[in-house]
């Protein structure tokens, strides 16, 4: 994480994505949260259900060690990133996030043309920036039949509508493999 100051606010620099061979599913988040920033991993904190889910879904023994997660994703094909390459962020909150500047999520995809899922991780990221992101893909060759989905929040605070049970999040981010 790089930092530089603006108007007196600190700007936050994301990590690099997590890339496996032959990627085939994006999960995109916002940005790293105080956590992971402190830890150098993605989605460090226990409040945040995301390998839970995906141990949930492929039926393997969740593990703590960040090295046997990362071989998780590997195994079944899997990036994290952020949407956000950098922003003004005060804490944690993605509500806090300002000026954020977004990655080149098309010249990504583009680069890694085995990429035919982004998992958008959390219904208002979706609003935020999925919906831009579907649109932008939609006109380029190559890139239009990538599917964007709209998936509820992993974050532990998420517990509106039942997201709060692993079981029915689960359900729900199942379809980054179909």
């Amino acid at each position: 994480m790089k930092n530089s100051t603006v108007n007196d606010q600190p700007r936050t620099y994301g990590f690099e994505p997590l890339l496996c061979e032959e990627p085939r599913i994006l999960i995109l988040g916002t940005l790293p949260g105080g956590e992971s920033f402190e830890h150098r991993e993605y989605y460090y904190s226990n409040s945040n259900r995301i390998w839970k889910v995906l141990f949930y879904l492929t039926g393997e023994t969740m593990p703590a060690d960040y090295t046997e997660k990362k071989a998780l994703l590997a195994k079944y094909h899997i990036v994290l990133w952020d949407y956000y390459e950098s922003a003004i962020r005060q804490g944690s909150d993605d509500k806090d996030i300002r000026d954020g500047r977004p990655n080149d999520i098309a010249g990504f995809l583009a680069e890694h043309p085995t990429i035919k899922v982004i998992a958008i991780n959390g219904f208002g990221k979706y609003r935020t920036f999925g919906e831009r992101i579907k649109r932008s893909l939609a006109g380029i060759p190559g890139l239009a039949d990538v599917r964007v989905l709209r998936l509820p929040e992993t974050s532990g605070g998420n517990a509106n509508y039942g997201w709060g049970v692993l079981e029915n999040l689960a359900r729900e981010w199942k379809q980054i493999f179909v």
